[in-house]
């Protein structure tokens, strides 16, 4: 019996953390992610930050958070496509990769939430 619970960090919005069980089908478990990662796309859509000149070795560059964000999520939907025409550990591996991206992602998104806060 798999069940999806969302932990509430504030009382009028649902927080992008999801409590996960173990043993979920490859079917449950595809769904699960795929939810995740929607539910971090239409979040990062509503974001508005502003871009900053960051300094790297090869010199100025512009570093956008929504942008950097887009890029990742988009990643983690490649891997699940990929992950879905796997067999065996080799799918086990890939589906262990993008739930600890998921989790590092929506930890980056709660923090930056509350680092927001002043």
């Amino acid at each position: 019996m798999a069940t999806d619970f969302s932990i509430h960090s504030h009382p009028e919005s649902a927080s992008i953390h999801t409590l996960h069980t173990a043993g979920t089908s490859r079917h449950t478990q595809e769904k699960i992610i795929e939810a995740r990662l929607q539910q971090l796309a239409d979040y990062v859509d509503g974001m508005q930050s502003d871009s900053r000149l960051v300094w790297l070795k090869t010199g100025p560059h512009i570093y956008d958070p929504d942008f950097d964000l887009s890029v990742k999520i988009e990643a983690l939907r490649w891997m699940l496509r990929i992950a879905k025409h796997t067999h065996d550990s080799a799918r086990d591996a890939i589906f262990l990769r993008l739930e600890n991206s998921l989790d590092q992602l929506e930890k980056a998104l709660e923090f930056s939430e509350w680092s927001s806060v002043t």
